[in-house]
């Protein structure tokens, strides 16, 4: 089972506001990634950088736009089944995103290669 996190938090960047704020080596990808609403894991701080950690990616971000939110239940690389089919497949979180509407976590799901459509809810997942 992999190590949770301390911290889990926002970093809701756009194009727009510049690209001071990611490390030159991550900009590309970080880009790529569309980062508004997705939660992260902080890693660590590195010479003025935050080590954020998204799925299997790892980013050097400057703190000012990051935003810690609430403990979760389950972090990326975790192991878990549907809380109504407990005897259903196991699949491994991939994706973590905020629902601001509901101010919670909603979990990407992948089942051996295959990504599962749909995002699932904390009350709709248990530890596999």
């Amino acid at each position: 089972m992999p190590k949770k996190s301390l911290e889990f938090g926002l970093y809701s960047w756009f194009p727009g506001y510049g690209y001071a704020h990611i490390h030159p080596a991550n900009r590309r990808e970080f880009e790529l990634l569309e980062p508004h609403n997705k939660v992260f894991e902080k890693v660590g701080e590195i010479n003025g950088w935050l080590l954020l950690r998204y799925s299997d990616e790892e980013f050097k971000v400057r703190p000012d736009l990051f935003t810690t939110i609430s403990w979760l239940p389950f972090t990326f690389g975790e192991w878990v089944k549907p809380a109504k089919q407990p005897a259903g497949p196991v699949a491994e979180i991939t994706d973590i995103y905020w629902s601001v509407p509901e101010d919670a976590p909603l979990f990407g799901l992948r089942v051996g290669k295959q990504k599962l459509d749909g995002v699932y809810r904390q009350d709709q997942l248990q530890p596999a």
